[in-house]
């Protein structure tokens, strides 16, 4: 007799709702014995949805009661199971329906993942994992079959002899793999500049809670710390390191690591944010970080509420500038629509056939031979 596995199918991430799927021979048992109707039958008839709670079994007489759970059987065997999104819910169930008998498996050996194309299959792990908006619409578009669509397309173009119009349909997929790698590894933008220039306080008001410690002392951020977030739905991780001085101002062994730590940082971001505020203006430590960058720069003229118009080199090149405050929220929207333009120039219709994963690269490479 096959064994009856039970998996979790959403992502990890808090969410309002997750999903689980039990299958299997002995499914409707196991589901009767820890779920019961908020009213009638407990009969489950297919494509059905059913609201209900838990109650407790003897395998697991504290199993919380009254859990809202809706059930939905989708074939003669399968039961999927809507309940709250916090982690300690599922995990009480998949608990519970263990001790009852169910195999827990993990989430992607599920077999109505198994069965997938293998890019859709790819889409429906990351999906998992993703923890924004624009993530999830866009991983969801490829679990459907956005990207397999295309390549059959481009396969079909080589065997057709349109090679031009193939190659350009690969030169495309291979640019919005800009976009499909950071679905679920954000953008890094770190925060940059001298030292109490408004690094920290501006890392809070964009997260929108106090994050970073704040002081009125110059140096207070020793060590970079990073926060994950979204802008416009895209996922960010906005990282706040030490102030940036010159080697000769620096004595401190802690100062210096924090800022080669913070100068490190900044070199392998997506979209560096340098901070000047109104009274030191542009300085040499402004110098060694637009010197060490050559990503995306936003440059940000901090506590704008006290004093407007910091003057930069005007050869400089900026993707944008920014006016901000963090006393008045002047400018904060303005960054944020700033990052999400440098980041993602031309935001991709829904639907569209997205690369996410090097192998698809690889596999776009092989096609037209590179």
């Amino acid at each position: 007799m096959n064994a009856t596995t039970v998996s979790r199918l959403t992502s990890f991430a808090p969410a309002a709702i997750s999903v689980l799927a039990i299958e299997g021979p002995r499914t409707l048992e196991f589901i009767s014995k820890c779920w019961q109707p908020n009213q009638g039958s407990s009969v489950l008839p297919t494509n059905r949805i059913r609201f209900g709670f838990t109650k407790a079994t003897d395998n697991q007489p504290r199993f919380g009661c009254n859990e809202s759970i809706v059930v939905c059987r989708t074939n003669h065997e399968r039961v999927e199971l809507h309940c709250h999104g916090g982690k300690q819910a599922s995990e009480k169930i998949l608990e519970t329906l263990s001790s009852l008998g169910a195999m827990v498996i993990p989430w992607n050996q599920e077999p109505c993942l198994l069965a997938r194309d293998p890019i859709e299959q790819e889409a429906m792990e990351d999906l998992v994992h993703a923890n924004s908006i624009r993530s999830t619409a866009i991983l969801l578009d490829q679990m459907r079959g956005a990207l397999s669509r295309e390549l059959k397309r481009i396969e079909q173009l080589n065997a057709n002899g349109k090679l031009q119009e193939a190659v350009d349909c690969i030169l495309q997929l291979r640019q919005r793999f800009a976009i499909g790698k950071h679905l679920i590894h954000p953008w890094s933008v770190v925060l940059a500049g001298p030292p109490n220039v408004g690094k920290s306080s501006l890392l809070n008001r964009m997260l929108g809670y106090d994050r970073a410690i704040v002081h009125e002392q110059a140096g207070t951020t020793r060590d970079s710390l990073m926060e994950r977030t979204s802008f416009d739905g895209w996922p960010i991780d906005l990282t706040d390191g030490a102030g940036v001085r010159l080697a000769s101002e620096a004595s401190d062994p802690i100062e210096i690591a924090g800022i080669d730590l913070t100068l490190q940082k900044a070199r392998e971001a997506d979209c560096v944010l340098l901070m000047v505020d109104p009274f030191s203006g542009w300085t040499n430590s402004h110098d060694r970080i637009y010197q060490e960058t050559q990503g995306k720069r936003i440059l940000v003229r901090s506590k704008a509420d006290l004093q407007k118009a910091t003057s930069v080199p005007p050869s400089l090149l900026f993707d944008a500038q920014v006016e901000t405050s963090v006393m008045t929220g002047e400018g904060i929207l303005e960054l944020q629509s700033a990052i999400v333009a440098a980041l993602v120039p031309e935001a991709p219709d829904s639907g569209i056939a997205i690369p996410f994963r090097t192998r698809h690269i690889e596999l776009l490479n092989r096609l037209i031979g590179l």
